[in-house]
């Protein structure tokens, strides 16, 4: 039995997903070797539901030694840099930054020197009046960079955005919003540590300009939401109906009766990203070009996007095609299916995306034990791929070092998160899904 068979119980064998027609990672395969990295990125969620930015944040560990009194001023400096260096590319994409260091380093010519332009800049600590600091503020101050505080901590000169750290107390958090604007009306508001997608929404709705927090549905929130709307439907049986190698005539009748598939499919086929010679006129005629597993990736890509309904979705979207990558990456390092395992960090997301129980999400779809296994329980031989992912978005580190040991250590994972990160935000803006 094929694996794509294993995979979503085809009768028949579907070829692996052709990649050229959509952005191509930089590699496939973890690197032999990975310059040390600084830790691990975190999206900021912005007013409008999209991934605005990224938090950037060192080690755990690395954090306690640089707090350490009898840190090695050498070390601490390499880190720092490290971090801000790592922060110049998402800026370059015109996108947030936002980065937390102590004050004493930043306070050091070697490090300021390097805090890029436009950068969002969390002071731990207070500074420490000298020539040195005054010179940094003024060169920053030229090059955009933006300083902010921790909420009840000393506000660096010039500051323009404070940073509450939410945890698990979202009453606790609404009150320091609003005591913050009344205080600092002229601050922006940066909330961290969000325990899921719910509080991040609630978070913004409150006055937040910036949200990050793990990107998860919380189960008391999708208790009561057991309904998958018409349109995800509709995809799910398209989906079942490639798996199933119904006749191309059928899949292109049922694409036709929906005006909108239509024209996203078409404006897809005849977009750049695929490149064809000759524009493809109808829906029958961009099926037998894509391919069955082409079309399978574009369909699962939509249903992603069909859970449109909630505040965060834009970011969501992107979270999960970042995770998919992030899989297929992973995938050839221990002899998995790439294909699938890109499908199963998408369908490991539809819980936030649908708000519905993940059970429910999943119900209409045809998928092997196998994938079922890895989604819903983590378990299984899938099962780590998708731990390991998840823990690096939660930026739990100590949880995913063990788990990247088979894809040559925690900083080969890192780049190529990082790289997945960067495929994810480049396929947004060709808009192959919605």
């Amino acid at each position: 039995m094929s694996l794509w068979s294993r995979l979503f119980g085809a009768q028949r064998a579907a070829p692996p997903p052709k990649l050229s027609s959509l952005p191509p990672p930089a590699s496939t395969a973890a690197p032999q070797s990975v310059a040390p990295t600084f830790g691990a990125r975190r999206p900021l969620v912005g007013v409008n539901g999209e991934v605005a930015g990224f938090e950037f944040r060192l080690a755990p560990a690395t954090q306690r030694r640089l707090q350490a009194a009898a840190a090695d001023g050498a070390a601490a400096a390499a880190h720092a840099i490290a971090l801000l260096a790592a922060m110049r590319s998402t800026l370059a994409a015109g996108r947030v930054a936002l980065g937390e260091l102590p004050a004493e380093l930043l306070a050091r010519t070697r490090v300021a020197e390097q805090v890029p332009e436009g950068a969002w800049i969390v002071v731990q600590g207070a500074f420490e009046p000298g020539d040195t600091l005054a010179g940094a503020l003024t060169a920053w101050r030229t090059r955009g960079v933006r300083l902010g505080a921790v909420d009840g901590g000393t506000e660096p000169p010039g500051a323009s955005f404070v940073v509450l750290h939410a945890g698990q107390d979202l009453p606790a958090l609404t009150a320091a919003l609003e005591r913050n604007a009344q205080q600092r009306p002229t601050l922006a508001r940066v909330v961290l540590d969000l325990p899921g997608v719910e509080g991040i929404e609630q978070a913004l709705e409150r006055g937040a300009a910036l949200a990050a927090g793990r990107v998860e549905a919380g189960d008391a929130a999708l208790a009561q939401r057991r309904i998958v709307q018409p349109a995800t439907q509709r995809l799910c049986q398209l989906l079942n109906d490639v798996v199933a190698d119904r006749d191309t005539a059928q899949i292109g009748a049922a694409l036709r009766a929906d005006i909108a598939l239509s024209y996203r499919l078409l404006r897809f086929v005849n977009s750049p990203a695929v490149g064809l010679s000759k524009p493809v006129e109808s829906v029958e005629q961009a099926v037998m070009v894509l391919g069955r597993a082409e079309l399978y990736r574009w369909l699962s890509v939509l249903l992603t996007a069909s859970g449109a309904g909630r505040k965060a979705s834009r970011a969501l979207q992107e979270v999960a095609l970042a995770r998919a990558r992030l899989l297929e990456l992973l995938a050839p390092a221990v002899g998995a299916p790439p294909a699938a395992l890109f499908t199963v960090g998408l369908l490991s997301m539809l819980d936030a995306l649908l708000q519905v129980p993940l059970a429910d999400a999943l119900a209409p779809l045809q998928i092997a034990p196998e994938a079922r296994e890895a989604i819903v329980d983590r378990r299984g031989s899938w099962g780590p791929l998708l731990a390991l992912a998840v823990a690096v978005e939660r930026h739990d580190l100590a949880a995913a070092e063990p788990l990247a040991a088979p894809f040559g250590g925690l900083d080969a994972v890192l780049a190529l998160a990082d790289e997945a990160w960067a495929w994810s935000a480049e396929l947004s803006r060709t808009q192959v899904g919605p």
